[in-house]
């Protein structure tokens, strides 16, 4: 009869199964959307190794922490005086299997995103560093998640790890820059031209290696501490810590002082692709040529209802090409800036095309009831196509006759009541 013992002894084989197919689900969840993208980029989906952390992240680091609680009790034949394999053997052991599973999940989950990028000839090229960072976090989790179980041996604590966990997300979505260098996930997804910057992927494999590897370390000292009663006192507990967290903190107050910068723009405005198309020049990125005909049936579409050639703007060109200036729904130098996703859509609402078109952002003052109902209408009808309120039942040429003879009246907010169309 054999005597081998399953891989999950003492423990039900469901507390480590059950985690690794949560991670696995959601990530591949929030993912699933992604696969089917047209326009994919290499340096968005290698973010997404450590965007995914999440919700992963907290869960691995929480069922690690259960895991630890479980199997350090003081009635456990390994943390016993003289236990063979006490400290260093035992967390080896147990965080093999969990990072094994909880890891390796991870890594799965996110196997689709990263097949499809590649199939579907994805701008940009992979980025190892990024992904590897993404990896080491979630290795950093489950072993923090581990030696915190180690060190408090209380169920009350797992579900706080799993809190504290995931207001790591308030950090990255506040904090913004502050504490992009040692929290997994960042505010926001890089874009094409835009890449994680070499400082920074570098400071957060270093970090979350050496969480990871202090974490497991601790947890092997506490473990073999508790095994000759050594952390019977709370002084040489604390002491513990506070000597393995030293190189953690040093590097977070590194962070926070010299704070890496988060991106660095590779696209320039030369790199440019461009296409005059009735008095308005169209210009994309180099990378983005095959986007170029879609933006302009996009913004065509809206400048055909409005039916004259704008005044407002001369040209629309990709966000990528102006990566260094913030978006603000205004022209910019007489162009508005448009994102083109990878999803294939064009993003005309961000751009400020309407507004910019109708000058209602212009307006300092308040607008008579009449006159403000127009201009709502009149917006609605140039986003859809559909003749609404003011404007039922005319013919499109009858609207953009309409247009051309009170432009300047829109432009500048000195439309009137008596102006509006009368049927």
């Amino acid at each position: 009869m054999s005597t081998r013992r399953s891989w999950f002894w003492p423990l039900n084989s469901l507390f480590v199964v059950l985690p690794s197919a949560a991670i696995f689900a959601v990530v591949l969840a929030r993912t699933w959307e992604m696969l089917s993208w047209p326009y994919p980029v290499w340096v968005q989906a290698s973010a997404h190794w450590h965007q995914q952390f999440v919700f992963a992240g907290p869960i691995a680091a929480a069922m690690a922490c259960l895991w630890a609680v479980r199997l350090g009790g003081a009635d456990r034949i390994w943390t016993q005086p003289q236990a063979p394999r006490m400290g260093s053997g035992v967390v080896a052991r147990h965080l093999r299997l969990l990072l094994g599973w909880f890891v390796g999940s991870y890594v799965a989950a996110l196997l689709p995103l990263t097949i499809t990028t590649a199939v579907n000839g994805a701008i940009g090229a992979p980025q190892p560093g990024v992904m590897a960072s993404g990896v080491l976090a979630m290795s950093a989790a489950t072993a923090v998640g581990y030696v915190v179980g180690t060190l408090v041996r209380s169920l009350a604590v797992v579900p706080l790890v799993a809190v504290i966990f995931y207001g790591l997300d308030a950090f990255a979505a506040y904090g913004t820059d502050t504490f992009g260098a040692v929290i997994p996930q960042l505010y926001t997804d890089p874009v094409v031209g835009l890449a994680e910057s070499t400082e920074l992927v570098v400071f957060r494999l270093a970090f979350f290696f050496v969480v990871t590897a202090v974490s497991v370390a601790l947890a092997a000292t506490v473990l073999r501490s508790h095994s000759t009663g050594r952390h019977q006192s709370r002084l040489v507990r604390v002491g513990d810590v506070a000597l393995y967290a030293t190189a953690p903190a040093a590097l977070i107050v590194t962070a926070l002082i010299t704070t890496p910068h988060l991106f660095q723009i590779e696209a320039s405005a030369d790199e440019r692709i461009c296409r005059t198309v009735d008095g308005i020049e169209y210009c994309v990125h180099q990378d983005n040529t095959p986007r170029l005909d879609q933006m302009i049936t996009e913004f065509g579409r809206v400048l055909h209802r409005y039916g004259t050639t704008p005044t407002q703007f001369d040209g629309v060109w990709d966000h990528t090409l102006l990566l260094h200036t913030p978006m603000n729904g205004q022209p910019i130098d007489g162009a508005l800036v448009a994102r083109l996703e990878p999803d294939g859509s064009v993003d005309t609402l961000s751009s400020g095309l309407i507004p910019s078109l109708l000058g209602i952002t212009r307006c300092a003052g308040s607008l008579p009831g009449e006159v403000e109902t127009l201009y709502g209408n009149l917006a609605d009808y140039l986003s859809t196509g559909r003749p609404i309120g003011v404007f039922n039942g005319m013919r499109p040429d009858e609207i953009r006759a309409w247009i051309h003879q009170h432009r300047d009246q829109l432009d500048d907010c000195t439309l009137q009541p008596q102006d509006l169309p009368r049927r």
